[in-house]
C-alpha cells in the first residue's frame, strides 16, 4: 500500500517538474543570436556609390572609466561633488548623456550590453552572483573588444572588477582584477585600480585601457546614496577623471608634435560611464528610473559640446532628461574606431558624435549599422526576405513587396537605402535636404527594429508559462487528493463525513483572495499591501470575537504595533521613495536610531532573563523541586539557562558594537573615546572578529538551548511539567536565540523592528507577559463557552482566525516590513560579508539568505 502511494507521489513530483520546466522555458525565452564575428569583407557595398573609401577612424586610443552604480544625478545633479567633470561639460569640452540601462541592472548583463549591444535577460542576473561561472562568457560571441583586438590590432588592458575577466577571456594583455562582491570594502577596492592609472597610461604599449571602479557601488549597498561617504567618493572619482583627462590631453599634444612628417596622429577618446545606477536605498537590479539612469560622458580632442553660459546649480539639469539607450555605445565606438559593428548589436549610433564626418561618410556609417541590425531582424524572422542593395539603388521609387506587418521593418530599411542612394545622384551642395531625409529614414528603421527586437528578447513566452502553471496546478490538486485519502476518516482539507471545509472561514477567504490576486501583475509589484491588509483584518476579527476584554486589549495593542511596523519601510514598485520612519532615522534622527537599537538589544536581554526565571518559578515550584529525583535535573537546567543568558547578553552586545563600529554610530551618539575603547576591548580585534564572536555565541546558544530542551523533556517524562509546556519553553530559546545574528546582519534602522516583532508575538500568549501567568491564553472555542464582552458581542467561532493563521500573515508581512520586495533591487547584500575576510560563494550565499529572508 505504502509503495503504491510512494509511486503516485513520485509521478506527482515528476509532473510538477515538467510544469516547472515549461514555466522556466517561458520565463527565460530563447534569444536567437547570430554566430561568428563580423568581418569587414562581409559588409554591404556602399549604396551611395562614392569613389572615396570608407571614413577613416577618428581615434586610435580609448580609455573607458566605468564607475559602478554611477547614477546620472551623481554627475549632472545639483548636489554632485564631481566639479571638474561638470566644468568640462559646461565649457563644451565634453558631451554628456543619461544612459538608460535595461533590467536586470546588475554588472554582468550591463557589461554585456555595453560591449555587445545586446539585450540581457534575468538569467544573467543569477550568473552575476557566481564568480566561478564561465558559461556567460562572450568568448564566442561578437563584441566590441574582440573587434578592436582582431581588426585594429589593439592592445587592451583592464584594471578593476574581475567580471570583465570572466566575460572576455584571452582579450586582455594586462589585468588586475578585484572582487565585485566584497561590498564592505569601499577604499582598497578603488585604490587597487587608481594605482595603475598613472603608471599604465604613461607607457606607450597600450591602445585600450579599462578602469572599473567599485567603491561607489559598495557605499550604496552599505549605506545608500545619502551616505556621508558618497560625496567624498564622488570627489575621488572626479579626481581620477581630472588625472586621466589631463594626461591624455598632454600625451595627444606631444604625439602630434613629435609625429613624423605626413603622419597623422589621431587623438585618444576618454569615456566616463556607469553600468547601472542605484535606487533610494542603494540597491539595484530592477527597472525603476533611479536604477536605470546612468551616464555617458565623452571627452577628448574632437569632442565638442555646446558651452553652457549658466554657471548656476541647474546648469546641467537638461542632461538628466537627455536620455539615450545604453547599448548605443557599441555602434558609436565601433564606427569611431573603424571596426565592424558586432553582429548582434541593437544599438544606434549617437549622431552627436558623428557630426565630424561629411554627410556621405555619415550615411555610409548609418548604412553599415542598419545592415547589421537588419541581419538580426532576419535571424529572428527568417521569413523576411534579404534586401539586394544594388537592386534598391536602381529603383525609381522604393518598393518592398507584398507588405504586411512582418514586412514593415523591411520596407523601412528599403526606404532608407533608397533615400541614401538618391543622395549620390544629386548634388549635396544644393539645399535639397536629401542627406537629412536619408539619415532620418535610417534612424526611423533602426529605432523601430530596436524597439521590436528588445521587446521580443526581454519578453516572455506567455503560452509556455500558462502551460507550466496549469501543469503545476494539476500536480497540486493531485497532491491535495493524495493527502486527503491518506488521512484517516477522510478529514483532510475537506471533511466528507460532515460535508464541510476543514479550514475556517478566515483561512478560506485568505486562500481565495490570494489565488485571485495572482491573476494580476500588481501582486508582484505590491504584494506587501495584500499581507498588510490581511494582518490587520485578522486582528480586527480577533478583537470582534475575543473571549474577554483582556484578549481584545492585547489584540488592539498588536494592531497599534503593526501599524508602526508598516510605516517603518516603504517598499514595492510604486511608492518606495515615499517618506517613512527609515527616512527620518537615517537623516534628522540618527541619534534616535541608535538609541532605539540599544534599547532593543537591552530589552531582549532583560526579557530573556525574566522569562527564564519566571518559567522556572511557574513550572518548577519548590514543592516539585523537593523531590530528590528532580533536584539534579533542576540544577542542570538552571546552569544551561545561565549559560544561555550570559552568551545571549554578550552576543547582543557584540552585534551592537559591530554595527556602531561599522557605521560610526558611537561618534553620532557622542560616546567618549575612552569609553568606546573600553567597549571595543571587550570584543575581539577587527570588525571581522566582532562578527565571529557573535557567531560563536550563537553556537553556544544553540548548544545551551538543545540541552535545555533535553532537560525539559526529562521534566515532562517525570510529570513535573506538561509536554507541550516543555516544547514551548524550549522553542522560545530557539526563537530569541537567533536575534543577535539578525541584529548583526541587518541595517541599523531595522534593528528596532525585531523588538516590535517580538512584542507582537508575545502578546499572543499572556503567560509570556510579566504578571500574565494567571491569564487565559486559549482561543475562543465552543467548548470554552461564549463569554460576551464590550456590550455583549459574542464569540463567533467561525470568524475567529487562529493564532497560527495570523502568525502566517505576519510572517509574510515581516519580510516586506524590513524593506524587502519582489524586486531584485531590494536584495540587500550589504550585510552578506559580516565576518568574511575573502569572498566565498557558499558563505556569502548563506549570510545573504539570512539577512534577507530570516
Amino acid at each position: 500500500m505504502i509503495w503504491r502511494r510512494l509511486c503516485v507521489l513520485a509521478v506527482v513530483v515528476l509532473v510538477e517538474l515538467v510544469g516547472l520546466g515549461f514555466f522556466v522555458k517561458g520565463f527565460f525565452p530563447y534569444k536567437k543570436s547570430i554566430p561568428g564575428f563580423a568581418r569587414p569583407q562581409d559588409q554591404p557595398p556602399d549604396i551611395g556609390r562614392t569613389a572615396t573609401p570608407d571614413a577613416e577612424p577618428q581615434y586610435d586610443r580609448l580609455v573607458i572609466m566605468l564607475v559602478d552604480a554611477l547614477r546620472n544625478d551623481f554627475v549632472f545633479g545639483n548636489n554632485s561633488a564631481m566639479d571638474y567633470t561638470q566644468s568640462l561639460l559646461r565649457d563644451g569640452q565634453a558631451v554628456g548623456f543619461t544612459a538608460k540601462a535595461l533590467a536586470p541592472t546588475v554588472t554582468m548583463p550591463r557589461i554585456k550590453a555595453l560591449m555587445a549591444g545586446t539585450v540581457p535577460n534575468f538569467l544573467d542576473a543569477v550568473l552575476n552572483i557566481a564568480e566561478s561561472d564561465t558559461s556567460s562568457s562572450l568568448k564566442y560571441h561578437d563584441n566590441l573588444l574582440w573587434q578592436l583586438k582582431h581588426h585594429r590590432n589593439k592592445t587592451i588592458n583592464m584594471f578593476g572588477d574581475d567580471t570583465w575577466l570572466r566575460l572576455f577571456p584571452d582579450i586582455f594583455t594586462k589585468t588586475d582584477g578585484t572582487s565585485s562582491f566584497f561590498v564592505t570594502d569601499t577604499v582598497e577596492v578603488d585604490n587597487n585600480v587608481t594605482r595603475h592609472v598613472r603608471p599604465e597610461l604613461e607607457r606607450n604599449d597600450w591602445d585600450v585601457t579599462i578602469f572599473h571602479y567599485l567603491g561607489l557601488d559598495h557605499i550604496g549597498h552599505l549605506a545608500g546614496p545619502a551616505s556621508p561617504l558618497m560625496k567624498p567618493k564622488q570627489k575621488e572619482m572626479d579626481g581620477v577623471v581630472k588625472t586621466i583627462y589631463q594626461m591624455l590631453r598632454r600625451q595627444d599634444e606631444e604625439r602630434a608634435k613629435n609625429a613624423a612628417p605626413g603622419v597623422v596622429v589621431k587623438p585618444t577618446l576618454f569615456v566616463l560611464l556607469g553600468d547601472h545606477a542605484m535606487n533610494e536605498i542603494g540597491n539595484h537590479g530592477g527597472n525603476s528610473k533611479l536604477e536605470t539612469s546612468t551616464v555617458f560622458v565623452f571627452m577628448g580632442q574632437g569632442i565638442r559640446g555646446k558651452p553652457i553660459a549658466d554657471r548656476g546649480k541647474n546648469a546641467l539639469s537638461a542632461l538628466l532628461a537627455r536620455e539615450v539607450p545604453q547599448i548605443n555605445l557599441v555602434p558609436t565606438l565601433a564606427l569611431l574606431f573603424g571596426v565592424p559593428v558586432p553582429k548582434n548589436n541593437l544599438g544606434l549610433p549617437l549622431h552627436e558624435l558623428l557630426d565630424v564626418y561629411s554627410d556621405m561618410e555619415r550615411l555610409r556609417m548609418l548604412q553599415l549599422t542598419a545592415a547589421q541590425i537588419f541581419g538580426v531582424v532576419r535571424a529572428n524572422s527568417p521569413s523576411i526576405q534579404e534586401v539586394d542593395v544594388g537592386k534598391v539603388a536602381r529603383m525609381a521609387t522604393p518598393s518592398c513587396g507584398d507588405g504586411g506587418a512582418e514586412d514593415d521593418l523591411r520596407c523601412k530599411y528599403v526606404a532608407a537605402l533608397w533615400a541614401h542612394s538618391r543622395c549620390s545622384s544629386s548634388s549635396l551642395d544644393d539645399d535639397s535636404g536629401l542627406a537629412g531625409k536619408a539619415e532620418r529614414a535610417y534612424y526611423e528603421f533602426m529605432e523601430q527594429a530596436n524597439e521590436e527586437l528588445s521587446r521580443a528578447f526581454s519578453g516572455y513566452d506567455v503560452p509556455a508559462m500558462v502551460y507550466g502553471i496549469l501543469i503545476i496546478g494539476v500536480a497540486a490538486l493531485a497532491l491535495v487528493a493524495l493527502m486527503q485519502n491518506s488521512l484517516r476518516g477522510g478529514s483532510g482539507i475537506v471533511n466528507f463525513k460532515t460535508k464541510q471545509l476543514a479550514l475556517g472561514l478566515p483561512a478560506t477567504m485568505l486562500m481565495v483572495t490570494y489565488v485571485l490576486s495572482n491573476s494580476s501583475s500588481s501582486i508582484i509589484e505590491e504584494e506587501h499591501q495584500f499581507w498588510y491588509f490581511w494582518v490587520q483584518t485578522m486582528l480586527v476579527l480577533r478583537v470582534a470575537t475575543a473571549a474577554n476584554t483582556g484578549s481584545a486589549v492585547r489584540t488592539v495593542m498588536q494592531m497599534v504595533l503593526f501599524r508602526i511596523v508598516r510605516a517603518w519601510n516603504q517598499t514595492g514598485q510604486n511608492w518606495p521613495g515615499e517618506i517613512d520612519i527609515r527616512f527620518y532615522l537615517n537623516s534628522s534622527h540618527i541619534k534616535l536610531m541608535w538609541v532605539l537599537g540599544i534599547a532593543t538589544a537591552v530589552s531582549f536581554s532583560l526579557y530573556v532573563h525574566w522569562l527564564h526565571r519566571a518559567t522556572l518559578r511557574r513550572l518548577c515550584p519548590q514543592s516539585a523541586i523537593g523531590g530528590g529525583g528532580f533536584r539534579p535535573t533542576y540544577r542542570k537546567l538552571r546552569m544551561c539557562q545561565k549559560a544561555f543568558r550570559a552568551a545571549y547578553a554578550y552576543a547582543m552586545f557584540g552585534a551592537l558594537v559591530y554595527q556602531m563600529e561599522r557605521n560610526r554610530g558611537w561618534e553620532t551618539l557622542g560616546v567618549p573615546g575612552p569609553v568606546w575603547a573600553f567597549a571595543r576591548a571587550l570584543m575581539p580585534s577587527g570588525i571581522a572578529g566582532m562578527a565571529h564572536a557573535v557567531y560563536g555565541c550563537t553556537a553556544v546558544l544553540a548548544v545551551a538551548g538543545a540541552l535545555s530542551m533535553r532537560l525539559w523533556s526529562i521534566c515532562s517524562k517525570q510529570g513535573i511539567v506538561g509536554g507541550h509546556v516543555a516544547r514551548q519553553t524550549a522553542s522560545l530559546d530557539v526563537l530569541f536565540g537567533i536575534v543577535p545574528v539578525l541584529v548583526l546582519l541587518s541595517r541599523p534602522h531595522n534593528i528596532p523592528l525585531f523588538g516590535l516583532f517580538a512584542a507582537i508575538f508575545v502578546l499572543f500568549f499572556p503567560q509570556l507577559l510579566p504578571g500574565g501567568g494567571g491569564g487565559s491564553g486559549h482561543d475562543c472555542h465552543p467548548e470554552h463557552g461564549s463569554t460576551p464582552w464590550a456590550g455583549g458581542v459574542g464569540c463567533w467561532n467561525k470568524l475567529r482566525p487562529s493564532k497560527t493563521l495570523v502568525q502566517l500573515c505576519l510572517l509574510h508581512a515581516a519580510f516586506y516590513a524590513l524593506g524587502n520586495s519582489n524586486s531584485l533591487a531590494s536584495l540587500d547584500i550589504s550585510n552578506s560579508y559580516a565576518g568574511i575576510s575573502r569572498y566565498s560563494e557558499a558563505l556569502v550565499g548563506v549570510l545573504m539568505f539570512v539577512s534577507n529572508w530570516a
